[in-house]
């Protein structure tokens, strides 16, 4: 046969593939749990599944498989906030490297790619580490191999990454010597952004010992060190130990790793986290039944929450799978209890001293009898958390995947049963991720198996706890001396009407928001758009929201969105930043009656000053400033704007 026809044939086979597999690529998100969105096209069998949010609504998805042939690989998809995956809907490898890839370990930099770990085989079965950074439109962009992180052939035991604000990548990992002395390592690097090793001064053996080293986790301190953490076999218990070592190598809590948990127990397992200058770490210990304890430590080698720590519940039974998120300096802690054979799933905040915040034992999720666990944790990007869990009731022989909003008093925003994510019957569940959306709601990604399939699904649950929101894109802005507050509706009812609310507090209690005005449901379409025009009495920071009523259905709350108004006032005014909380800028509005110097200061939570713009002039009106928090952690800041003899101050929140 022609070579030529052959040749035509093949590219005329790879189009139709790539145009089936585009089409359906525009997945976008379903409304009924019992049929979820199906984010990836014929996986084998998937497994190590992990998600990850992208910062703009959307997220990655990486997993391995033997797709294709009778070696893994790793594979990865990006979707966007409607749930369209961005291009191959089958999944790309994430390096062209011949040879086994298995157990990928990703992170998303502040820029919106990703980098992702794994360990991979060469002929003669020595394994190493490879990494690569990938775009969300699906360039490999690390050559399309990916770079070799190692190349010790060593036995690689176990390995972790993250990325700091800067876009680079930190990893520790801990090698086995199987030649002479079975001795352990523990080794660290760091990446640029562009892909090259910081140094070789950081391309160092951190720690080496005959004791038997497993589970690392690695936290960037945001000045170009790691805090790098371990588990270590001595005197027949498995210890935890960490090491703080900064942009030069120096180990920063002495010459000797420090010893974090106690001495007298067996740590099973245990996760870490920064909460402004420190490190929250959540240990669980086997006993007579699983208990944690939980302790923050600071960059100085201190335990703030006493040697031991402080239980994380007082709780009869056995405590496991502690998930964390943190808030306005606070962390909000997850786990599941075990007592008489059946599992619950609690909650608990602490402050920054360890108190309880919610009672001594926190609040179970959810009151029905039945098993709960599986649990994952995230802030939600506005006033709370969303928790997601395995739920298997009695009478139904079925785990389905639930959902549910906790606000920072504890409340549970949602429906108290909690909000169904998943319901295929006859469907196994594993491997559940939870993301948040950036607008108050989360995404799950999970794996399902049925009939001798296996998928990777995806559900989004809005900010209203509904699966298709009936509030969409709800937003506020100031147009001359007006507010426009406009928002989109999908799947309205018959009789729907909205009221628009207004209040100046924020923070507002439910009394506090007073009714601007009214609308009725539009009769046009499936989703509809609706504006409304304000001329408020306030000046300063005001808070807008809508609610939806319809006498079928609970009212839905949209999100709250901010203006600063400032209308002919002869005073001056300053406004609260917006975003906020934010990750990297955030912008400050002020109104000047007329031309005048300014002076703003930004202060930590120890009121120290982070900086300063020092006796600038600016015009008469509303003005504007950019604070940028470059190589600032993650906290509570404040700033103070002084023109003259007036002075204000407001909080402000920098977040992961």
């Amino acid at each position: 046969m022609n070579k030529g026809y052959l040749h035509i044939k093949t590219l005329l086979v790879s189009l139709i593939l790539f145009l089936l597999l585009y089409d359906n690529a525009f997945t976008q998100w379903v409304n009924d749990p019992s049929s979820n969105t199906k984010l990836v096209i014929d996986p084998v069998d998937p497994i190590n599944i992990s998600a990850l949010k992208d910062f703009n609504g959307g997220a990655y998805v990486f997993w391995e498989d033997k797709k294709g042939s009778f070696e893994s690989d790793i594979y990865f998809i990006h979707f966007n906030e409607n749930g369209d995956v961005s291009f191959r809907a089958d999944g790309k490898a994430v390096s062209t490297r011949s040879g086994v890839k298995e157990n990928p370990i990703a992170f998303v930099e502040p820029s919106g790619n990703s980098i992702v770990l794994w360990k991979g085989y060469d002929k003669r079965k020595n394994s190493e580490l490879y990494i690569q950074k990938l775009s969300k439109n699906g360039l490999r962009l690390w050559q399309n191999e990916g770079i070799q992180l190692t190349e010790s052939r060593l036995e690689k035991v176990d390995y972790s990454l993250r990325a700091d604000k800067r876009g680079y990548a930190h990893i520790s990992y801990i090698t086995k010597n199987l030649n002479s002395s079975n001795k352990f390592s523990v080794r660290y690097q760091a990446i640029t952004p562009s892909g090259k090793f910081l140094s070789d001064s950081l391309k160092g053996n951190l720690y080496s010992s005959n004791n038997t080293i497993s589970e690392t986790e690695i936290i960037p301190d945001g000045k170009s060190g790691s805090f790098v953490f371990w588990l270590e076999n001595q005197n027949q218990k498995t210890l935890l130990c960490g090491q703080y070592v900064d942009s030069t190598g120096s180990r920063k809590w002495g010459k000797k790793p420090l010893t974090i948990s106690k001495t007298t127990s067996n740590v099973i397992s245990y996760s870490v986290g920064k909460l402004g200058n420190s490190i929250y770490v959540a240990i669980t210990y086997q006993g007579t039944n699983k208990i944690v304890y939980q302790n923050l430590i600071s960059d100085k080698g201190k335990y703030l929450w006493g040697n031991e720590g402080k239980l994380l519940t007082y709780q009869k039974g056995s405590q496991t799978n502690p998930q964390f998120s943190f808030i306005d300096s606070s962390v909000v802690v997850s786990w599941t209890n075990e007592f008489e054979k059946q599992k619950d799933v609690f909650i608990q905040r602490f402050d920054v001293k360890g108190n309880h915040l919610w009672g001594n034992n926190g609040k179970r999720i959810i009151n029905i009898k039945g098993n709960q666990f599986g649990q994952r944790i995230v802030y939600d990007m506005k006033n709370g958390v969303v928790l997601a869990w395995i739920d298997k009731r009695e009478n139904n022989p079925n785990a389905n995947l639930y959902i549910q909003k906790v606000d920072l008093k504890g409340n549970f925003v949602w429906d108290s049963s909690g909000v169904m994510i998943s319901s295929s019957q006859n469907m196994q569940k594993s491997y559940l991720n939870l993301i948040p959306d950036g607008d108050g709601g989360a995404i799950a990604v999970f794996k399902g198996t049925s009939d001798k399939r296996n998928d990777i699904y995806g559900q989004k649950i809005f900010s209203t706890g509904t699966y298709a929101s009936q509030i969409l894109g709800f937003n506020a802005q100031v147009v001359r001396d007006s507010v426009k507050v406009f928002w989109y509706a999908a799947n309205e009812n018959d009789g729907t009407t909205y009221s628009i609310f207004r209040t100046g507090i924020e923070n507002a209690k439910e009394n506090d928001w007073k009714i601007a005005g009214s609308l009725k449901k539009n009769n046009k379409s499936e989703t509809n758009y609706y504006e409304f025009y304000d001329w408020p009495d306030l000046n300063g920071s005001i808070y807008y929201r809508v609610v939806q009523k319809n006498e079928k259905t609970q009212p839905q709350y949209s999100t709250v969105e901010k203006v600063d108004y400032f209308r002919d006032i002869e005073s001056i005014m300053l406004g609260q930043n917006s975003p906020n909380p934010f990750s990297s800028t955030t912008a400050i509005s002020f109104y000047l009656p007329q031309e005048d110097e300014i002076t703003f200061e930004f202060f930590n939570s120890n009121i120290e000053t982070v900086k300063k713009i020092e006796d600038v002039e600016y015009p008469a009106g509303k003005n504007e400033i950019v604070f940028d928090a470059e190589n600032l952690p993650p906290g509570i800041y404040f700033y103070r704007l002084k023109v003259g003899k007036f002075v204000d101050v407001k909080k402000m929140i920098i977040a992961e």
